[in-house]
């Protein structure tokens, strides 16, 4: 790849902000920040935009109408294009079944990127208990057995490496004590467990919750539940959806107020029907609405992921919690590549590292989406046109 530079009027590097300098890419690589061109090179002036570093979105099921539970990888491809039209150049696909996971597995080892570079899976389940399945009630989950989680790896090929379980289940011990030898890194999630027995899940191995705030035990004034143990605990990572549905607004100025900002990682849930136009849709066995809020609920009314996206959450985070930016910005990209210890090559604006750049203008709206060197999306493509042909509205 030949060297080219970006011109930018402020880059969000990983430790500064910097004003009015170039970007350099070389093979797919951050090669140079600098204030003056005194070289010919290919030239991309984007001097009345703003870059953050690309976002690394570790919770996500799917995007305009393509999903990531999917056996067919011409859908997870429609889906990885989709997802970077909303600022996301890493992904950990979201999937539980075998087949899925195996399909995924299939597109990770293939070395092809299309939008968005699958970094991962994540398996949200299947170990949840039974009372809080959320959107997924009504399926047949298996219970905790080191034979199914062995089925799960070999499934995965080698791609695992993040699963949440409820830490509370009867036979998890010995299913995260396999899961941590293979190195896959665990959250609780979709969990009854009370202060004590989150405490012990921390023990056990799980390092991170999965959607905090959602799907586990509130805090009571007699037991401080999951969420008090979580908020406690200064080791634990906490995945946030800040699309003030899934929290309102000022539970998550509590949170924040609480813990660290550090140990937050910011994911969107997003479902497959995220950025689809309201309406009912039949997705994954159900069918499922879309609110003229862009809200994604089952008729019963309970939440089936989020219909945003994390950039429009950082949006939120910023312009209405008024956070400081740098912040934001690595809860979306520095944080969760530390999580997962990819952090040397990815989540920040630093040379040496990847070229994955999220191009911005002044109201945080995407512009360009680089994912190592190349274009995954601009702008000038139309969004329809990223929409799933197949992922009919029941109700147009």
């Amino acid at each position: 790849m030949m060297k080219e530079a970006y011109y930018f009027k402020k880059i969000y590097e990983e430790n500064e902000v910097i004003e009015n300098a170039y970007v350099i890419l070389e093979d797919g690589k951050i090669s140079e920040i600098r204030k003056d061109l005194n070289e010919e090179m290919k030239l991309n002036d984007f001097s009345d935009a703003i870059v953050i570093p690309g976002i690394i979105d570790i919770h996500s099921h799917g995007c305009m109408g393509y999903s990531a539970t999917s056996v067919d990888s011409d859908e997870i491809y429609g889906y990885t294009r989709a997802i970077a039209a909303t600022g996301v150049t890493g992904v950990f696909a979201t999937t539980q079944e075998l087949d899925t996971m195996s399909a995924v597995a299939d597109v990770i080892l293939s070395n092809k990127i299309e939008g968005a570079k699958i970094l991962g899976i994540q398996a949200e389940g299947p170990f949840r208990h039974p009372k809080y399945m959320g959107a997924s009630k009504g399926f047949k989950w298996p219970k905790p057995s080191v034979e199914y989680a062995e089925k799960m790896v070999e499934a995965a090929k080698g791609c695992l490496k993040y699963i949440s379980v409820s830490t509370d289940l009867e036979g998890i011990e010995e299913v995260m004590k396999y899961l941590l030898q293979q190195k896959i890194r665990i959250a609780a999630g979709h969990t009854d467990a009370d202060y004590e027995e989150m405490k012990k899940g921390f023990k056990m191995g799980a390092t991170s919750i999965s959607h905090f705030g959602n799907a586990m035990r509130p805090i009571h004034q007699r037991n401080g539940g999951s969420i008090t143990a979580c908020l406690l605990d200064d080791n634990i990572f906490l995945e946030i959806i800040c699309d003030h549905v899934h929290i309102a607004p000022e539970v998550l100025d509590l949170f924040f107020r609480v813990k660290d900002l550090d140990h937050f990682i910011l994911v969107s849930d997003s479902s497959e029907l995220a950025c689809m136009p309201k309406g009912r849709y039949f997705a994954r066995g159900k069918e499922r609405i879309v609110t003229e809020e862009g809200n994604i609920i089952l008729d019963d009314q309970t939440i089936s992921g989020s219909g945003k996206y994390v950039l429009y959450d950082m949006k939120n985070l910023i312009f209405k919690h008024h956070l400081p930016i740098q912040k934001v910005i690595r809860m979306a990209s520095l944080q969760p590549a530390s999580y997962f210890h990819i952090d040397d090559h990815k989540g920040s604006i630093k040379v040496g590292k990847d070229a994955d750049l999220l191009i911005l203008d002044d109201e945080w709206n995407v512009v360009r989406t680089i994912v190592e060197g190349e274009i995954a999306y601009d702008n000038t493509t139309p969004l329809n046109s990223l929409i799933n042909p197949n992922m009919k509205n029941r109700t147009a």
